[in-house]
């Protein structure tokens, strides 16, 4: 195992090293994040990864913000690859969660079935496993044998009010009923995570930031993602907006739990939304 940058200045350690992975050398980070301020952590030599699985390259939106439009070419996995290569991983005990994206991963449910449950039967029970989706599948959830092993779903979701949240997607993605529906519908609700792109023109101010929570409380869904729109072009570089002009540490309804400090590089904070009629959700 090689390291490949000198110490960093506060730290004792290089900020990265080279792992090797299935015969391939891999630039990785080093360090753990800061959290609340604290000194970085150097990682444990077995430095595992999070591995991101794209079932289908196939999307029903065509969303201007999308920063994976370029590199989706309509194709498909095959699982039998898939399942040899997920194996060779397991016995090199790299992998320390999966991701699985896409494209849209419920375009194809029979195939996801089968990528949830092979990654399951592969890396055993203990695997954090988390789906992201536009939603517009979450009606067949049902159909995924082992749902309930999965940590989390991320419902891409930047506006509270239908018309606009569709126009954004330029597709069909569920409406606030349907949304209610789908989360009703299941008794273990943490699993469901909303993500929102802040936007100026669409959810770019506090006051737009509050009323996006109330619609979580509403919806029944226990925490919102946020994330500045990465800029890739026209369109999100003039919705271009800093994460903190929005959520701020002097707003009475933001109580604040962490935050974690990547370098320069990013940033991210938790925190919990109270609403004014008492209603409570994460952020």
């Amino acid at each position: 195992m090689e390291n490949l940058t000198d110490k960093c200045s506060t730290c004792s350690f290089p900020k990265t090293r080279i792992i090797n992975v299935l015969g391939k050398d891999i630039l990785v980070k080093n360090y753990i994040c800061s959290r609340d301020g604290e000194a970085y952590r150097e990682k444990p030599d077995n430095n595992q990864l999070q591995l991101s699985i794209i079932p289908t390259e196939i999307c029903n939106c065509n969303c201007p913000y999308c920063v994976a439009k370029d590199t989706m070419h309509g194709n498909t996995l095959d699982p039998k690859i898939l399942e040899s290569v997920l194996r060779r991983l397991k016995e090199a005990d790299r992998i320390r969660g999966i991701s699985i994206t896409g494209g849209e991963p419920f375009t194809d449910v029979v195939l996801l079935d089968e990528i949830v449950s092979m990654c399951f039967e592969i890396f055993g029970d203990m695997l954090e496993m988390s789906i992201n989706t536009n939603g517009s599948g979450l009606h067949d959830m049902h159909r995924i044998k082992r749902i309930h092993d999965v940590d989390t779903i991320h419902i891409s979701r930047h506006h509270y009010d239908d018309k606009i949240n569709a126009s954004l997607f330029n597709g069909k993605v569920p409406t606030n009923e349907e949304l209610k529906e789908i989360v009703n519908s299941v008794s273990y609700k943490d699993i469901f995570v909303f993500n929102c792109i802040l936007m100026k023109d669409y959810i770019g101010n506090r006051e737009e930031l509050h009323k996006f929570l109330d619609f979580n409380i509403e919806i029944g869904v226990p925490k919102t993602g946020f994330i500045t729109a990465m800029q890739i072009n026209d369109f999100t570089r003039a919705q271009a907006v800093s994460y903190e002009d929005i959520i701020s540490r002097d707003d009475p309804n933001l109580l604040f739990t962490r935050r974690y400090q990547d370098y320069d590089l990013c940033r991210c904070q938790d925190g919990v939304y109270t609403s004014p009629n008492g209603g409570i959700c994460e952020f």
